[in-house]
């Protein structure tokens, strides 16, 4: 397979995912008005942390068979990058680190370690990381995003969209809340225009949509300004080799974490998922709820590419998180976030 990089309401299914779509599918323009209004301080506080997805042992072993004889592995290439950008004014950087690549994978429990970010939220790349507030199925949540150019912003496929199928599992009242730290907003709340994931997810979810939960959002301007312009964008890197090591950050809201703090997961490749479709990668991580659709950054203060999302667990192996391997799918709804306009 080639690799490459880059730099840096509700409608019917027919209206929202046209011909040609390349497996994306966009939701139906959103009502932005009272979005903000809203997501006060208390409700942001009260919102809970979407759950991780969750698959068993149980659930997987009637789709195993299906996976072995459907699905291989990717042909590890090059791999290809679209660069990111800091912000206008940006702040300092935090110490240099090389990329470090790993030559091969760990058994359970693969190692990590876990910290809370100790930088300034507000200094490039961790100013493009932020807490998602949403409602879906009428309970408010919040999860984690990254800016990604333009007005986008990358996260999970289940934050945007409940995977059931139904133009009705579509999030609503969804706000971007860049550098988030104990209540403060100090970038500002910025309101969704319209939400996007791939058809995948949207239509089969848990188990057999988390080989493409991927998901993001346009945002609306705010004060004159897109979401790139204030908060800068990472890169985004795909059909690279799985060996990769990444800093995986999020918002952990789930005990015993308070989702006031804004954590990062160093860790390497450990193993392929198993669910249907092309396996998602894995690596150690205690991260939680609210975690969700956070970021996982290969090149940390280089090229900072974003090449996963938190995705998902296995209930037996509780020290570990998954996501979907990046290829040309990512890529496709990434250029479509990134292409799009309020």
């Amino acid at each position: 397979m080639a690799s490459d990089t880059d730099s840096g309401g509700v409608g019917d299914r027919s209206a929202a995912a046209t011909a040609g779509d390349d497996g994306n599918i966009r939701s139906p323009q959103l009502v932005t008005e009272a979005a903000v209004a809203e997501w006060t301080v208390t409700a942001m506080l009260d919102a809970e942390p979407y759950p991780l997805p969750e698959v068993s042992d149980e659930m997987l072993r009637a789709q195993a068979e299906r996976i072995a004889e459907e699905f291989a592995a990717p042909e590890a290439g090059a791999g290809q990058v679209d660069e990111g950008g800091a912000p206008e004014a940006a702040g300092g950087l935090g110490p240099a680190a090389g990329e470090v690549i790993v030559a091969a994978g760990y058994g359970y429990p693969a190692p990590f370690t876990r910290f809370e970010v100790p930088f300034a939220y507000t200094d490039y790349p961790f100013v493009t990381i932020g807490k998602v507030f949403f409602s879906q199925n009428g309970s408010n949540f919040v999860a984690s995003a990254a800016s990604i150019g333009n007005y986008a912003i990358l996260t999970a496929g289940h934050v945007v969209h409940a995977g059931d199928g139904k133009t009705t599992g579509w999030s609503t009242n969804l706000v971007f809340v860049p550098a988030y730290k104990d209540g403060s907003r100090p970038l500002g709340v910025w309101p969704a225009s319209w939400l996007a994931t791939r058809t995948t997810w949207y239509n089969n979810g848990i188990p057999n949509g988390l080989t493409e939960d991927i998901g993001g959002a346009v945002l609306q301007v705010l004060n004159g300004r897109k979401i790139s312009d204030a908060v800068g964008w990472l890169g985004f890197g795909w059909n690279w080799p799985r060996e990769q090591h990444w800093f995986e950050l999020g918002y952990p809201a789930a005990a015993p974490f308070n989702g006031q703090r804004l954590y990062a997961v160093a860790a390497s490749y450990a193993y392929d998922g198993n669910v249907p479709g092309i396996p998602p990668v894995a690596t150690g991580s205690d991260l939680t709820g609210g975690c969700s659709g956070g970021p996982w950054i290969r090149g940390a203060f280089s090229g900072n590419w974003a090449n996963g999302v938190n995705s998902y667990r296995d209930t037996s192996r509780p020290l570990e998180m998954n996501s979907p391997y990046f290829d040309d799918r990512a890529k496709s709804l990434k250029d479509m976030l990134v292409g799009g306009t309020p």
